[in-house]
């Protein structure tokens, strides 16, 4: 059985039973703290730094790269189909998602029918579009045909419920963000989807509809926020989404972040502006574009309006406007510390401004966590003109009009509701649903209860991990959602395990009560649920040092090691108990001195040891370096640089077969114009020398790679930006798995060989499995249905085979090669003087050769 620690309280999970058993108030005083501090230091950091590292090249995020290459890979999918012929039928089965449904991710938006209340729609910042029509009971994709499942804005026609519009790209942009491609339409309420403009301008913020004309728009834009660039402002259409007209420009580093229309006259239009520029080195966040723009003739002129407000740098603003009064605007200020500065005040429809004083009033002055740009928002409650509500890491409240605010949700630590909130939609003057970065929740009593709601799978998973002593149990490590354990059958009631944000699990083999947990920049802890240990295994760096924001980690359970890495090496003996020794030097490319851009980006990214050979491991590092480590003896171990023939990328995974030492698999990330490749390499002799076996996969990022265990080395799996892919040939082909998979980052898989399912992790929509009973069985003696028809054998050598195949001479006259899936591969004429068959191009595996009367099995190495 495994025990799994779940907010200071000892869980015990079986397959049966769940039992809860209590901690002495000691453990779960120190787990409580230990968890805020985490928590905290994350929380002074920007949210989601590794997506973004993983997928710079040279130290810079190609967007255009990116997006030139996510619109391809969909393309590349289609056309999979056909090339899936001459793979196993099996591979265009669907996929189960397992969940989890409880613990969500980021959600960005909420809209809800203007004719009926249990119809509502949650955009998520990566997962695309759910919807539901019971009011938040069940839940459904209805966005997962588009390449771009960055949602920032739903808006829906209020004179036509069925005509919906969604902008694409993620407004509250971290480093783990995507970037859309202009605003979709539908006209069938969230049945069908078409591109309705904007592509160039990458990131839809907010969207306002013209009541009385609903062929009119409005659309803020904040353009590509990887670069300097024009397409950003206020847009117009007049032909419902057909065209638009760039009717505000500020600045080519800010763009308009949101959108008010005033509820009596729609040509009555504010937009805030925003300085905003996201690179894998720089973070532009405010600046002196920051402000508030008027029109009163429906676009056609502006008006900045200044006097009262702040005119220095700030960051973030965000608007409402009362629901009794057109005339009383209010904005909220994020200032250059990130967060909320004040709100401003206005009675007279932005003529002058006052300021509120709401820290004075009782709102904490770190509210939003010191990245206010990621939040930076202000509801007022269409039902209560004397009620706001700022979201934040907490959110808090003011039913006086400002007189007073306090805190309308639990602390974020306890779970009940997750920390991070950037929507509201209100449902009446007591209930409202809530965004967060995990999931959605409802309060009926204005924040004294709430409920959470979403049971939609959006966890964004870094790492995953399958328990191999209970067999089905699915662990996982999650952006903002700490790690957790569960899979379909408990779909919905999946287990918190630990907190901050999760990274690698390991659940062990060899200790039945202890488990591996990650949160960010390094932390590593060992828990035993049995006999109480909770040991920290964070490195003690060697200064000067770097530490990736997902550091890697492996461990021998055999040998009682365990490797970490920052930028250089630590060995840990007699793991958990041990210390750690420092084993090399710095392994990047600073002690090369050769390294670009920001020092504390280089860093060792992936550790990896054979099965059976404590004596060597891999390295691979964020600039593009991989390394051979010998044992020698003491605590000396020799290194080799093996990458000079593989590309200067960020290295995101080494696998080491588990048939053959020697063989391992590289791959890689980064996104570069018109570069035309995938990187995904193959060595056979301990790294000396690589192979190139990307294939046909289309040009994105490669996640990690999956070697089956006494199965041919040739079959293989990856896990890319886009999907998972399966070669049966050593990489020269390879095909889209599955039918039924939305266009998302796959971060990892992992087997479930109890089971025979293939489990991948995805960043955006949580985890899924597909079954490979059909490869898994590779090795079975049967032949397939329609090959077992033949009453007698033939003699043939050698088997198994490796280049030709010897007949008994005379005897066949054609002769029939079929796969283990009952494909046909060969069809050949035997005679006496040709009684042998080359099979040297053919991939090592389980064949059967069939001829009149006659049949056989052969093994091809």
């Amino acid at each position: 059985m495994k025990l799994a620690y779940n907010l200071g309280f000892i869980t015990l999970i079986s397959a049966f039973s769940i039992l809860n058993i209590s901690c002495n108030q000691t453990y779960e005083a120190s787990y409580s703290k230990m968890e805020k501090i985490e928590k905290k230091e994350y929380k002074s950091h920007n949210p989601n730094d590794l997506w973004l590292q993983q997928r710079s090249y040279n130290h810079a995020f190609d967007s255009k790269a990116y997006v030139e290459q996510m619109e391809k890979v969909k393309a590349f999918n289609t056309k999979s189909k056909f090339a899936k012929a001459a793979a196993p039928s099996d591979i265009d089965a669907a996929w189960t998602s397992e969940g989890p449904g409880n613990i969500g991710g980021r959600f960005n938006t909420l809209a809800m029918s203007p004719t009926d209340a249990n119809t509502i729609y949650a955009g998520a910042a990566n997962g695309g579009i759910f919807k539901t029509t019971d009011g938040g009971s069940t839940w459904n994709p209805i966005f997962d045909d588009q390449a771009y499942l960055a949602i920032s804005s739903i808006q829906i026609d209020p004179t036509n419920a069925n005509t919906i519009y969604a902008g694409t790209g993620d407004r509250n942009f971290g480093g783990g963000s995507h970037l859309g491609n202009g605003i979709y339409k539908s006209t069938d309420a969230g049945l069908t989807w078409t591109q309705s403009g904007l592509i160039d301008e990458s990131i839809v913020s907010d969207i306002a509809i013209d009541p009385t004309n609903s062929q009119t728009l409005f659309a803020s834009t904040l353009g590509n926020v990887f670069d300097t660039n024009t397409n950003r402002g206020v847009y117009k259409s007049t032909d419902g989404g057909a065209s638009w007209e760039n009717v505000l420009f500020v600045s080519d580093s800010s763009g308009a972040i949101d959108l008010l229309m005033d509820h009596t006259d729609p040509n009555i239009i504010y937009a805030s502006f925003q300085n905003r520029i996201r690179t894998e080195t720089i973070s532009l966040a405010s600046g002196v574009d920051v402000g508030i723009y008027k029109t009163t003739d429906g676009g056609m002129n502006w008006t900045e309006l200044t006097t009262g407000l702040p005119t220095t740098e700030q960051s973030r603003i965000g608007l409402a406007m009362s629901p009794v009064d057109n005339n009383t605007i209010y904005a909220c200020y994020t200032d250059t510390s990130f967060d909320v500065l004040d709100i401003y005040k206005s009675t007279n429809a932005g003529s002058s401004w006052s300021a509120m004083n709401v820290h004075s009033a009782g709102l904490p002055d770190d509210v939003q966590g010191g990245f206010g740009w990621y939040f930076g928002e202000v509801y007022q409650n269409p039902y209560n003109a004397n009620q706001l509500i700022i979201p934040g890491v907490e959110m808090f409240t003011t039913v006086d009009n400002g007189l007073s605010w306090y805190a309308n949700v639990p602390e974020w630590y306890t779970y009940e509701v997750h920390a991070d909130k950037h929507a509201i939609l209100f449902l009446d003057s007591l209930s409202y649903i809530i965004a967060t970065d995990g999931g959605l929740y409802k309060t009926t009593d204005n924040g004294s209860t709430w409920e959470d709601i979403e049971n939609i799978p959006v966890t964004q998973f870094y790492h995953i991990d399958v328990d191999v002593l209970n067999p089905g149990i699915y662990g996982g490590g999650a952006q903002d959602n700490g790690s957790m354990q569960g899979n379909a059958n408990d779909y919905n009631n999946w287990l918190r395990l630990y907190g901050g944000d999760g990274f690698r699990i390991t659940f062990l083999e060899n200790d039945d009560d202890g488990n591996y947990f990650q949160t960010q920049r390094g932390g590593l802890r060992y828990v035993n649920y049995v006999d109480g240990d909770n040991i920290d295994l964070r490195p003690v760096f060697d200064a000067p040092d770097r530490v990736n924001w997902d550091m890697p980690y492996h461990i021998n359970e055999d040998e009682l090691l365990l490797f970490s890495g920052t930028s250089k090496v630590y060995m840990m003996e007699d793991a958990p108990f041990g210390s750690y020794s420092i084993i090399s030097d710095d392994l990047t490319q600073v002690a090369q001195g050769t390294y670009n851009g920001n020092i504390a980006r280089h860093t060792i990214s992936e550790i990896a040891q054979p099965n059976s050979d404590p004596n060597t491991i891999f390295v691979g590092t964020s600039d593009g370096l991989v390394w051979r480590g010998e044992y020698t003896s003491g605590n000396l171990w020799n290194w080799t640089n093996i990458s000079a023939t593989l590309p200067d990328r960020y290295v995101t995974a080494i696998r080491i077969s588990p048939n053959d030492n020697q063989t391992l698999y590289v791959g890689f990330s980064g996104y570069k114009f018109n570069e035309q490749a995938s990187y995904l390499y193959k060595s056979t002799d301990n790294g000396d020398t690589w192979t190139d076996i990307s294939g046909n996969l289309p040009n994105i990022v490669v996640n990690d790679i999956l070697i089956l265990k006494d199965i041919s080395e040739d079959s293989l799996f990856t896990a890319l930006d886009g999907g998972v892919y399966f070669t049966e040939d050593g990489g020269n082909n390879w095909s889209i798995v599955g039918n039924n998979l939305p266009l998302v980052t796959i971060s990892e898989l992992d087997i479930d060989l109890e089971n025979e399912r293939l489990i991948a992790g995805t960043y955006s929509r949580s985890m899924y499995s597909f079954d490979i009973s059909w490869i898994l069985d590779d090795t079975s003696s049967e032949p397939p249905v329609g090959l077992n028809e033949a009453d007698e054998t033939f003699n043939y050598y050698p088997n198994p085979v490796q280049d030709i195949i010897q007949f008994e001479s005379g005897i066949l006259s054609k002769i029939q090669l079929y796969n283990v899936h009952g494909q046909l591969i060969l069809n050949k004429s035997i005679n006496a003087s040709t009684s042998s068959m080359d099979l040297s191009e053919l991939s090592s595996g389980t064949y059967f050769l069939k001829s009149d009367g006659y049949s056989a099995k052969i093994i091809k190495k």
